[in-house]
């Protein structure tokens, strides 16, 4: 077997509220398609407002049918759930800096697996979309993203040569949106289409643990006829932990003391602050880090607090990137041990809700027969 990558974009320059729309032409199976999204910050600054909140939504689609459906942050865990690695992410709230995130969207268990990936060929007129609200945090201003058409997009497909045609990918969307409330169930239909290989909660609210919001998780089958499981989530994330460990990523932040500072992690965030141009009687270090945000401690010699805005470099590192949840059926790459729900009428995910307006997403990464 040989493997190229086919180049379909690079850096080319999208409009703030752009969908881009690419026909997939390529004959051979993809195994993955490599998006990389650049855009400049504002003069000033750009706080907690990162490349992961701008790309709204990532599709493969055969005219109507939605193949593919994911947002950049989903995306971005699934990246880090599927390989055990963190995808290429700058984000940067520096005035002037180039935020850069490099993430694959895979359709099989791993890069250049053989037996699940796509076949553009079986389908009349696959697309790639990528879609940019680039106001999806702030209006493009000085201290937001930079005014202009500053958003640029690479695309790059991972294609086998000379190999046999697969069967099956594997179908990742977003089945479900919604915010919270502050207690009550939420019940919601999963579709009893396809075998089930990992199920994705993201539960995010800055200040909030997502086993603050959503405190318990169960799937029932035809009314209890079946339960897969009925868990507390704060079980269920630290069962993630064990399996997926934690992330690590470089952060910069432009930030004064005592400020709360959005990060990309949510759970447990461990950061060691840096100083990048602030004077030299300046400290920098951390007054705590929990729950998405990091409270920085900027301090003169005096003990005095440092209430002005200077640029710092984070190492963040913690578990539940972007407050998302990993739930798999059994082994995560055998698949006889994945969930099938169609020999059941109906499925449901019923969630107990704590807190309010929370950003609430349901991604299923599910088995689709080419």
């Amino acid at each position: 077997m040989k493997t190229r990558d086919a180049t379909i974009l690079y850096q080319k320059t999208e409009t703030d509220t752009a969908t881009e729309t690419q026909d997939i032409d390529l004959v051979e199976p993809i195994s993955a398609f490599e998006i990389e999204v650049q855009c400049t910050n504002g003069a000033t600054s750009n706080k907690g407002n990162f490349i992961s909140d701008i790309v709204t939504k990532i599709e493969v689609v055969d005219g109507s049918e939605v193949l593919e459906a994911l947002n950049m942050s989903q995306l971005e865990a699934l990246h880090f759930y599927k390989t055990g690695k963190m995808p290429t992410l700058f984000p940067s709230e520096w005035g002037g800096g180039i935020q850069r995130h490099n993430v694959m969207l895979f359709f099989g268990r791993y890069l250049w697996d053989r037996e699940y990936a796509f076949d553009a060929t079986k389908y009349k007129n696959p697309q790639l979309k990528v879609t940019f609200n680039k106001a999806a945090i702030r209006a493009a201003s000085n201290t937001g993203f930079a005014s202009g058409d500053n958003i640029s997009l690479s695309l790059i497909a991972k294609v086998f040569e000379d190999a046999e045609k697969p069967t099956k990918f594997l179908m990742q969307k977003q089945i479900e949106s919604f915010t919270s409330a502050d207690s009550g169930e939420k019940r919601i239909d999963l579709p009893t289409d396809y075998v089930y290989r990992m199920l994705m909660p993201r539960f995010w609210l800055q200040g909030y643990d997502i086993d603050e919001i959503v405190t318990d998780i169960k799937m029932t089958c035809d009314t209890d006829k079946f339960i897969p499981f009925n868990r507390k989530t704060k079980q269920l994330d630290a069962q993630a932990l064990a399996e997926f460990g934690r992330v690590e990523l470089k952060h910069d932040i432009f930030a004064s003391d005592s400020d709360e500072v959005r990060l990309l992690v949510n759970k447990e965030p461990s950061c060691l602050l840096n100083n990048w141009e602030t004077p030299m009687t300046v400290f920098d270090n951390v007054h705590w880090a929990w729950s998405s945000q990091l409270c920085p401690a900027v301090f003169l010699h005096d003990g005095t607090a440092y209430g002005t805005d200077c640029k710092h470099t984070v190492l963040e590192t913690g578990h539940a990137l972007h407050a998302t949840l990993p739930i798999t059926f059994g082994r995560l790459n055998e698949p006889g041990d994945w969930f099938d729900p169609s020999v059941y009428e109906k499925v449901e995910l019923v969630l107990t809700q704590d807190t309010a307006d929370a950003v609430c997403e349901i991604v299923l990464e599910q088995v689709r027969p080419q």
